[in-house]
């Protein structure tokens, strides 16, 4: 655990991106609810990048929405290499590694993804998580 402004975080990485299959509820009492799919989704999904924060419990930071999975996989790669640094004081490294040399990096020191599995139980029956939005949160789907 590395210590960054009185947090806890698993490493160098501020934050973690998970890629997951989703859905979005229409908007009811002003709020827009994303259902998170840690394992089976519904026939009609939408693909989820969701960041969380790289410390202890992954707490939420934000969710991109996509129609397409390879939208998705796109906006990882450009974002991904991006992350803030707890070694460059919070900020993002400039320039940017390559996607490729940043799983590289990644690799060869030994960072792990979102672990989901970690915050259920082992007796988990098909997880999810349901996050609610405001209408100015909900950025829409791409």
């Amino acid at each position: 655990m590395i210590t960054f402004r009185e947090k806890q975080y698993f490493d160098d990485r501020l934050f973690v991106l998970y890629l997951c299959k989703g859905k979005v509820d229409p908007e009811s009492d002003g709020l827009i609810a994303t259902t998170i799919y840690h394992e089976q989704a519904p026939e009609k999904h939408i693909w989820l990048v969701v960041t969380y924060r790289n410390c202890h419990r992954y707490p939420l930071y934000r969710i991109d929405h996509f129609y397409k999975k390879e939208d998705a996989i796109s906006y990882i790669k450009l974002i991904e290499p991006e992350t803030p640094l707890v070694s460059l004081g919070g900020v993002s490294p400039k320039p940017p590694l390559s996607y490729k040399e940043y799983l590289s990096w990644k690799d060869a020191n030994n960072f792990k993804d979102y672990d989901w599995q970690s915050l259920y139980s082992s007796d988990r029956a098909n997880a999810f998580e349901v996050i609610y939005q405001t209408k100015e949160q909900f950025k829409g789907i791409k």
